[in-house]
């Protein structure tokens, strides 16, 4: 399916597939968003619970902040786990230059995993890891980095919690009849998302921005990507994980497992309690660069 563009944060255009009526909730995964960010948009203070967010900076740099005082910049290649847990507020925003050209954009990659019920009142945590500490591996025609996991022989630096055994990889197919081979365990979700150019996987062919759920049976323990066509290189992630057995509730941005959970989160943060005490009146300063316009809805 082709990835849905809309309006988040404020000016930010993303292109979603994970989290749309055709792809809703391959558990343990909520949503994906490739976003593009210009000067003045991004995604300012916002909250989250019950779930945790991949990052993955493919251009530019970003930077975040929190209402605990945590705050860094991700540049190109970076990437960042982010376990909301019990309770975070904070933002997203793009950094550039003072001097910068106003068309500079900020590109990246942000993936929503669900926390198992058990894990969903733990401390926020994040990962912040640069880009040379991603595993990587190549081979004639074709490489990877490793973000979370392992495959082809790399592994990523991220130790995701409540997600053990997951999967995040960017695979670079270099020209036609280029090949990659990575094996997922049966019965994991695994989905593919194509950054540029075509792969064919099976009888199926996918464009930019398109994603697609692969079949999770039990004789299924890997998946072949293939360049079919075009002298320009192709980059498709793959990301896989074990399915959580358990309810889905999502309530903006907190991911719950009953509506009477989702109730007492808006509850808690709204009151400054359990996970949200320092939420009340807190405004994040690099949030404050955002201008009115374009997309108005918050990231949730």
């Amino acid at each position: 399916m082709a990835a849905f563009e809309t309006a988040e944060g404020v000016g930010a255009r993303v292109k979603r597939s994970v989290g749309t009526p055709g792809m809703w909730n391959p558990s343990p995964f909520l949503i994906l968003d490739w976003a593009t960010v210009e000067r003045g948009a991004g995604f300012p203070t916002h909250p989250h619970r019950g779930m945790s967010t991949l990052t993955w900076v493919l251009d530019g740099t970003m930077q975040h902040e929190d209402f605990l005082g945590n705050k860094g910049v991700l540049g190109t290649g970076d990437a960042q786990w982010m376990t909301a847990g019990r309770g975070i507020v904070h933002s997203e925003m793009p950094l550039f230059p003072d001097d910068g050209p106003d068309t500079a954009t900020s590109t990246s990659l942000q993936l929503w995993i669900d926390l198992p019920a058990a894990k969903k009142m733990v401390k926020p945590s994040y990962q912040d890891r640069k880009a040379a500490s991603m595993g990587r591996a190549a081979w004639d025609g074709g490489s990877v980095t490793v973000v979370v996991g392992s495959v082809c022989g790399a592994s990523g630096p991220i130790k995701p919690t409540g997600a053990e055994g997951m999967l995040f990889a960017d695979f670079a197919l270099e020209r036609a009849g280029s090949e990659a081979w990575a094996d997922v365990p049966a019965g994991h979700t695994a989905i593919v998302y194509v950054l540029s150019g075509t792969v064919k996987i099976g009888d199926t062919t996918l464009e930019a921005h398109h994603a697609a759920i692969l079949s999770a049976g039990d004789a299924e323990t890997g998946v072949l990507l293939t360049k079919p066509s075009g002298r320009k290189p192709s980059r498709v992630v793959l990301i896989a994980g074990k399915p959580l057995d358990q309810p889905v509730v999502q309530q903006g941005p907190f991911v719950v497992t009953s509506r009477e959970a989702a109730a007492q989160a808006v509850k808690d943060f709204q009151s400054g309690r359990n996970g949200f005490e320092k939420a009340p009146g807190w405004v994040s300063e690099i949030g404050k660069t955002a201008r009115p316009g374009g997309g108005r809805r918050r990231r949730d």
